[in-house]
C-alpha cells in the first residue's frame, strides 16, 4: 500500500501558496465546508473555460469527418451567449439541450454556463412525453436539440426551439443560421460562483425524475478536486498520470474517448470539462460500438477511455481486438457502475492500458472517490479513496451515527460539489441532506482502511427469507465465469420467502449454458441460499439506463412476463 506516499504528496499539494490549498468557509445556511483559496482557481465556469485558450491551436473535438480547435470551439460558443442573449435569455434562465453526443452539445453547454444562465442537458434517450415533462418541469425558455428529440413537443410552444443538424427542411430554427451573425468576444456578465449552473435530470426508475440543481462553485470544486488527485497519482511512484506530461517532464498527447452521453455527469464532467484544463483531444462517439471504438482509438491514439465499465469489457473481449494498434491506450476509466474485480484482473493481465475507476453520484457533481494504479489491483473491489481535500465521507446507520471502520451502513458525503438541492422539490432535498450539509447517497457500503466499498444500493438488496443478500456480491461471483459479458441480480417475489434470486446473464457469442451450470459454478463460491434460483440468458446486451447501471425495473418486467 502506498498510504505514506499519497499522504506526503497530498500535504505538499494542499501547503500554503500551493495550487490545492484550501480553507475553511460557512455558507449561508452556516455549513462549514474545505474549499481552495489559490486565486488561481476560479469562481465560475466562465472563467474556467479560458483555460482552453492556454491550447488554442489544438485539435480538441474530432467527430466523424469534422476537427475543431480550442480557439474555433470557444469563438463559436462566444456566439451563441451573444445570439442567446440577443433572443432574451438571461442570467439563471433554464436553456435545455437534448441531442446525441456532437460538437453543438458542448458548444451549447459551454455558452450556456459562461454567460450565466443555467444549463439543462435532457435525457436524450426519453420519449417525447418525457422530454416535454422536463422543458415544463425546469421552465425552459430554449431547447437546443437534433431533429428527433424536438418530435412531440408541440405542447411546448413557448419554448424557443433551436434544431441541429437537420437532414431535412425543419419548422424551427437551425442552430448555425441563429448564431452566425454574432461577435466571438463573450457577453458582459456579472454572476458569482454561488449562481446556478447546472440542472441535470436523474436518471431514476420509478416515478418523475428529479432535477439535481448544482453551483458554479458545486461543479468547480469537483473538477479541481479531480485535477489534485490527479496530480498526486501522477507523481507516485507507480506512475498513473492521466495529466498531459511524460515522466521526464515534456509535454504529452493526450486524448480521451467520450463515449458516454453528455447529459450524464460521468459525460459532462468527466471526459468534457476535464479536457479543458489539461488540453485534451476528445473524439466523440455519438452511439457505442465497440469495433468502432477500437478504430478509433488506433486512428487517433485515443491515450484514454471514459465510459461506463461495460465498454472497456467490451473492449477486452472483442473476438477482433487483435486486429487493432492500442498500445497507445493508458487509462481504462470507469463510472457510473461498479467495475467486477475479475475484469480489473483480466484488463491489467491483458492491456498495456491500466483500469480505474470512479464513485460519486449526480447530486455530488460525481465527486467521491477515485480508485487507480497499483492500489485498484490490490484493492479491486473497492472504488478507491475520498477524493481529496474537500470531500468527507462517513458511514451512518439508520439514526445518522457514524459507524466504525468495517460497518455496514449507508454512505454520506459532504464536499462543496454537493447539489444545491433537487429542483422545485423541498421536501425530496430536505429528505437527502442533514442540518450539517451530509447527503445521505442511498448506497450501502463500508470502509476498509481509506479505501470504500460499495456494498448495493440501500433499497435494493434482495431479501431471501429474512437474508439481506448482495447483488453486487453475487454479480461479482458470476462474472468469475469465462463465459459471462454481463449479469445483473434481481429479486424475484416468492410467496413463502418474500424474495429470491434472480439473475439475467448475457453470454458471450456462440455460448450456450443450462441454469444449472452457472448455479454449478458457483457452489463453493457464495453462500447456497445466495446462488440465483431463477437464471434467463439473453442474446442482447442487457438494458441500461444512462447513467450505465443495469436497469432493474425493466428486468423485473421480462422476469415477471415469462
Amino acid at each position: 500500500m502506498m498510504t505514506d506516499e499519497y499522504q506526503e504528496l497530498l500535504n505538499a499539494h494542499t501547503a500554503p501558496g500551493e495550487l490545492f490549498e484550501y480553507k475553511e468557509v460557512t455558507d449561508s445556511n452556516g455549513v462549514t465546508y474545505r474549499e481552495f483559496c489559490n486565486p488561481a482557481i476560479p469562481s465560475t465556469l466562465r472563467g474556467f473555460l479560458d483555460f482552453g485558450l492556454l491550447h488554442p491551436d489544438k485539435d480538441w473535438l474530432v467527430y466523424e469527418d469534422e476537427r475543431y480547435t480550442y480557439k474555433e470551439v470557444f469563438d463559436k460558443s462566444a456566439q451563441t451567449a451573444n445570439a442567446l442573449k440577443a433572443a432574451g435569455v438571461e442570467q439563471g434562465d433554464r436553456v435545455a439541450i437534448c441531442m446525441m453526443n456532437n460538437p453543438e452539445y458542448i458548444v451549447s453547454f459551454m455558452a450556456i454556463t459562461g454567460m450565466g444562465a443555467v444549463v439543462v442537458p435532457l435525457n436524450s434517450w426519453w420519449v417525447p412525453s418525457e422530454v416535454s415533462y422536463g422543458l415544463d418541469h425546469c421552465d425552459a425558455k430554449v431547447l437546443i436539440a437534433d431533429e428527433k428529440r424536438l418530435i412531440g413537443l408541440e405542447n411546448n410552444s413557448d419554448v424557443l426551439k433551436l434544431v441541429v443538424r437537420p437532414e431535412k427542411d425543419s419548422d424551427h430554427q437551425e442552430f448555425n443560421m441563429f448564431i452566425n451573425n454574432y461577435s466571438v468576444e463573450w457577453p458582459q456578465s456579472d454572476f458569482s460562483g454561488n449562481d446556478n449552473a447546472t440542472l441535470f435530470y436523474t436518471s431514476g426508475s420509478t416515478g418523475f425524475p428529479k432535477g439535481v440543481l448544482s453551483s458554479h462553485r458545486n461543479v468547480l470544486a469537483t473538477l479541481f478536486s479531480w485535477l489534485c488527485y490527479s496530480t498526486i497519482r501522477s507523481k507516485m511512484s507507480d506512475g498513473a498520470s492521466v495529466l498531459g506530461e511524460n515522466t521526464d517532464g515534456t509535454v504529452k498527447e493526450i486524448s480521451v474517448l467520450h463515449c458516454v452521453p453528455l447529459f450524464h455527469v460521468t459525460g459532462s464532467h468527466s471526459s468534457f470539462l476535464m479536457s479543458v484544463v489539461v488540453g485534451r483531444k476528445i473524439v466523440m462517439m455519438k452511439k457505442w460500438d465497440a469495433t468502432e471504438a477500437l478504430r478509433l482509438i488506433e486512428q487517433e491514439s485515443i491515450t484514454n477511455i471514459t465510459g461506463v465499465p461495460t465498454q472497456s469489457w467490451e473492449l477486452l473481449s472483442h473476438p477482433e481486438r487483435e486486429k487493432y494498434d492500442i498500445s497507445s491506450l493508458e487509462d481504462l476509466g470507469g463510472g457510473g457502475a461498479a467495475r467486477p474485480p475479475e475484469h480489473v484482473k483480466q484488463m491489467d493481465e491483458q492491456f498495456k492500458a491500466k483500469p480505474s475507476i470512479g464513485y460519486g453520484l449526480s447530486e455530488t457533481n460525481a465527486l467521491g472517490t477515485l480508485n487507480g494504479g497499483a492500489e485498484y489491483l490490490e484493492y479491486p473491489s473497492s472504488c478507491g479513496r475520498i477524493v481529496p481535500p474537500l470531500t468527507d465521507i462517513n458511514i451512518i446507520d439508520e439514526d445518522w451515527n457514524i459507524l466504525e471502520e468495517g460497518k455496514l451502513g449507508e454512505v454520506v458525503i459532504k464536499s462543496p460539489a454537493n447539489m444545491v438541492g433537487y429542483w422545485k422539490n423541498p421536501e425530496a432535498t430536505a429528505e437527502v441532506f442533514n442540518g450539517d450539509g451530509w447527503f445521505k447517497s442511498g448506497d450501502l457500503g463500508y470502509f476498509d482502511g481509506p479505501f470504500l466499498h460499495i456494498v448495493d444500493r440501500v433499497k435494493d438488496l434482495v431479501i431471501r427469507g429474512g437474508e439481506n443478500i448482495s447483488c453486487i456480491e453475487v454479480e461479482a461471483a458470476i462474472y468469475e465465469h469465462k463465459d459471462v459479458l454481463e449479469a445483473c441480480i434481481i429479486g424475484v417475489p416468492d410467496e413463502r420467502l418474500g424474495e429470491q434470486v434472480g439473475s439475467a446473464i448475457h453470454l458471450k457469442p456462440g455460448v450456450e449454458l443450462k441454469p444449472e451450470d452457472i448455479q454449478q459454478f458457483l457452489y463453493g463460491k457464495i453462500a447456497k441460499f445466495k446462488i440465483p434460483f431463477d437464471i434467463r440468458f439473453y442474446k442482447e446486451p442487457l438494458p441500461k439506463i444512462a447513467s450505465g447501471k443495469f436497469d432493474k425495473p425493466q428486468l423485473r418486467k421480462l422476469f415477471a412476463e415469462n
